[in-house]
């Protein structure tokens, strides 16, 4: 392959992060808005359409800096269209539904193969900062008045309805406020780092105010977290790894324990829906495997989802889907974690991420169109490093070339052609 030339990546670059940076606005432009005219409920419709359409062309547009690894997870996300493909009958799905995990890999691998410089990221840190304080404006001046004598600030105040169900603002609030605090922290600025405080203050009242307890909860574990003193986190950052692992193999007999637990109530009744998930989905052995017909569960006037995107993964998917999407990621996390120069802004997305996983036990979030690029892109964004002063860029790589492939020289003064 013929090596392009650095001005050229320059401008391929820019129009990949626009275009990456303009589909997050689209995911978030739906929860900010609102769903309420056939306009929106239209463009909320086509998600599965648009996104892996983006996704593909920054891909193609930065084919040349791919790697071996990553092209043999493309050549794995392509396969997994055609091997769900052959299910399409048992699961009662189509095309677009086939692609859901190889979107879930492309928008990783779109986040991990442009760079995001320092003035990209100031520019994306903006917009989510303006998302979110747009959402919290119409949080504080849109909410139904309560009944007499009850806070909106009470948490007996319990709110059905704002523009769109108080989870999925919830949702949003937790992805904008983690997008806007990790990219502020990665600049390495002073004011840049403080003014991650007033986000994570703004996050915690609007999700306590409309009563999203899965979001606020995993707003509370970042926060902690990453309040933590960089050294710190990168003394322990083996410990992010195993956790990982641990949550990933273990989510799924943890679920199914707790939907057949008479005694425990964790999720706010929400093992009510699982056990009637996996109560169907056992019925046929097949399903377990690869995937079942769309699933919903009705509790009195409401027809309701999974609530748990672990279980929207084996309903998809099956077994199958999820041990591929767990691997995934445990991939990505584990190959930065074991680099000597893991960098503290990092590790920050890291934390974040794993938040979202946390919040996705009660929520769709990690398998929809309308989510996947603004939770995966949390860990493609990890992938992002600050250049060092004797870091030179390039991004002429020959993708066949094993000379090219340095990613694992670690010394001061490589030719760090990636440029991540």
């Amino acid at each position: 392959m013929e090596l392009v030339k650095k001005s050229t990546s320059n401008i391929l670059n820019l129009i990949s992060a626009c275009i990456l940076i303009g589909m997050t606005l689209l995911c978030f432009f739906l929860w900010t808005k609102g769903i309420g005219t056939q306009g929106m409920f239209n463009i909320y419709a086509s998600m599965n359409r648009y996104m892996p359409i983006g996704a593909t062309i920054v891909l193609l547009l930065n084919f040349y800096r791919l790697k071996r690894d990553d092209l043999i997870w493309i050549g794995v996300a392509i396969l997994s269209i055609i091997f769900f493909h052959q299910f399409d009958g048992l699961r009662q799905a189509g095309f677009l539904q086939d692609i859901t995990i190889a979107l879930i890999i492309f928008v990783v691998l779109d986040f991990k193969l442009v760079k995001f410089v320092k003035g990209m990221r100031l520019i994306f840190a903006g917009l989510m900062t303006l998302v979110l304080l747009i959402t919290a404006y119409r949080i504080f001046t849109e909410i139904p008045e309560p009944a007499a004598g009850i806070s909106i600030w009470d948490k007996s105040n319990k709110l059905q309805e704002i523009w769109i169900n108080t989870n999925t603002i919830g949702s949003s609030v937790m992805c904008s406020s983690f997008l806007a605090a990790t990219l502020l922290q990665s600049l390495e600025w002073t004011w840049a780092k403080l003014l991650k405080y007033p986000i994570y203050f703004l996050a915690l009242a609007c999700t306590w105010v409309v009563q999203s307890q899965a979001a606020f909860i995993a707003v509370v574990v970042f926060v902690i977290f990453d309040l933590w003193p960089n050294f710190l986190k990168e003394k322990i950052k083996w410990v992010y790894g195993i956790g990982y692992s641990v949550f990933l193999i273990g989510i799924f007999p943890l679920s199914l324990f707790l939907a057949n637990s008479s005694n425990i109530d964790l999720f706010t009744g929400r093992e009510d829906i699982w056990k009637h998930f996996y109560d169907t989905l056992f019925k046929v052995k097949e399903q377990f495997f690869v995937g079942m017909p769309p699933f919903t569960f009705q509790r009195g006037q409401q027809v309701l989802g999974n609530h748990n995107s672990y279980n929207a993964t084996l309903g998809q998917f099956g077994l199958v889907g999820l041990v591929l999407m767990s691997l995934f990621i445990l991939y990505n996390v584990w190959l930065i974690i074991v680099k000597e120069t893991t960098q503290a802004g990092q590790l920050s997305f890291i934390i974040a991420f794993f938040a979202v996983l946390l919040q996705s036990t009660m929520e769709d979030t990690l398998m929809a169109p309308y989510w996947i690029p603004i939770t995966f892109c949390l860990l493609g964004l990890a992938w992002q490093r600050n250049p060092e002063a004797e870091d030179t860029f390039d991004y002429s790589v020959n993708v066949f070339d094993p000379s090219e492939d340095e990613e694992f020289d670690l010394r001061p003064t490589r030719r760090n052609r990636r440029g991540y």
